[in-house]
Formats: C-alpha cells, sequence, structure tokens
C-alpha cells in the first residue's frame, strides 16, 4: 500500500494529509505573530532602508554603511531566520587598494549581516538562552551593527502578505523545504520541532508551544 510522503502512514498522500495540514496551519500562525514581532523591534530601533550604522566586523574598526535593504523573506522562526537579512553599503572612502577590479555598487557593498544579533534575547533563538553561548557572543563584541542614524517608523515597510506568515519558495528561505526546494518530510522536520516550539513559548503561544513538543 502507497505511503504518505510526509508522515509516511498508508491511506492517503501528502496532499491530503491532515497531520501535514495542521503542522503547516499552526506553523504559518507561529511566523505571522514571529514576524509582528521582530517588526515591532525593528521599528523601536528604527532599522529599515535609509538607515545608517556602524558595521564592526569581528577584529575589525567600525565602518560606516547605509542599510540599502531588508531582505523579507529570510525572516522567520526556525534554525536560521533572520540571520543575513541586512544588506549594507559602506559609505565614505574605499580603503587602499579595496577590491579595485570591482565597479560601483559591487566595491561598496558590505554583504548581508544579521538580523538576528540586534533582536531582544529572547528572541535571538534558543540557543543564545544558554548562558555560556551568550557570553561568548558578548566577549566578541555583541551585535556587529550599531544603529548611528534611525529612519522613520513609517518607512519600514515589509511586503504586503508578509506578516501573513506566507513563506518564501526558496529553500533558504523556508524551512519546509529541504536544500532541494522540495517539501519537508515529517522526519525532515524534526531538528526544526524544537525550535518551532521554542519561539511559541517566547511568544506566548502555549497551545503552539506543546503541538510541536509531541514531535520531540
Amino acid at each position: 500500500m502507497r505511503k504518505c510522503g510526509f508522515c509516511r502512514k498508508p491511506g492517503h498522500d501528502a496532499r491530503t494529509c491532515h497531520l501535514k495540514q495542521t503542522v503547516y496551519q499552526k506553523y504559518r500562525a507561529l511566523c505571522s505573530l514571529y514576524r509582528r514581532k521582530v517588526l515591532e523591534e525593528m521599528c523601536v530601533l528604527g532599522l529599515g532602508v535609509g538607515a545608517l550604522v556602524n558595521l564592526t566586523p569581528r577584529g575589525s574598526s567600525p565602518i560606516l554603511s547605509i542599510v540599502k535593504d531588508i531582505n523579507w523573506n529570510s525572516i522567520y522562526p526556525g534554525s536560521n531566520g533572520s540571520n543575513y537579512c541586512v544588506q549594507l553599503e559602506r559609505l565614505g572612502p574605499l580603503p587602499d587598494g579595496h577590491h579595485r577590479a570591482m565597479t560601483g555598487f559591487k566595491r561598496r557593498s558590505l554583504g548581508h549581516r544579521h538580523l538576528t544579533h540586534l533582536l531582544s534575547r529572547p528572541m535571538m533563538g534558543e540557543i543564545y538562552q544558554r548562558d555560556d553561548v551568550y557570553q561568548r557572543h558578548l566577549d566578541a563584541g555583541g551585535a556587529e551593527l550599531e544603529m548611528v542614524s534611525p529612519v522613520n517608523v513609517g518607512l519600514i515597510n515589509p511586503p504586503s502578505d508578509w506578516l501573513s506568515g506566507e513563506l518564501a519558495k526558496y529553500a533558504n528561505m523556508n524551512p519546509l523545504l529541504d536544500v532541494h526546494g522540495k517539501p519537508q518530510t515529517l522526519y525532515g522536520l524534526n531538528y526544526e520541532m524544537n525550535h518551532f516550539a521554542y519561539f511559541s513559548g517566547v511568544l506566548g503561544m502555549k497551545e503552539n508551544e506543546k503541538y510541536f513538543e509531541s514531535f520531540f
């Protein structure tokens, strides 16, 4: 008998799998509330396109930069969510010999940097609640971004459907997809369930927290 591609139980397929539908429904609700909280913290910081920040890479001097873009699709509750979301461009003169072969924006690009470390500690994720990990983070200099000139809250505008909890169709922006962009199986989601439960607890979603914990 054919088995479901999600839960591996017989009698149905992944398209009609009730368990899959429930997991996805509860995750979308979590993602929606998580994004609302992240947006709230970004508004308090004034972190949006046009904001000026100092970027201090580990062991380097501060670099005055402007936020050129926010990768909103990379902001979601999960093991890798909200990491490399803030695209920066260097301001001021370039160091001597700095990528002379490049032109324009590429010479000034500082890539995408962490949003995670700018969030309140509970929103940084479960691993940072360990005192030893958090202390190492602080000893290494803490957040590599420091706000210099925030933007007006009215200029911090995610896509219109972002707060609904809908995810991108790209594997590196969606914890429900595997590395090939295919829907994860229940077994494949095993590692993420712990993160889903953690953020559900942080956001006060007790029913969701217990549900995701039931898969541990």
